[in-house]
């Protein structure tokens, strides 16, 4: 896998999880979702950072 396939993979899945967060019924659900999409994002901005 080459570090742009990385850094799409790690695109989508942010969005993936930004979209669950929205979708969840509860607030522990949301949360999750939503440090699980920030963490993708630093490995997005991270990696393209170097």
């Amino acid at each position: 896998m080459s570090k742009s396939d990385d850094l799409a993979y790690f695109q989508k899945r942010a969005e993936a999880e930004l979209v669950m967060a929205q979708r969840a019924d509860n607030a522990k659900a949301c949360n999750s979702h939503y440090e699980l999409a920030s963490r993708y994002l630093d490995l997005v901005q991270g990696s393209s950072a170097k």
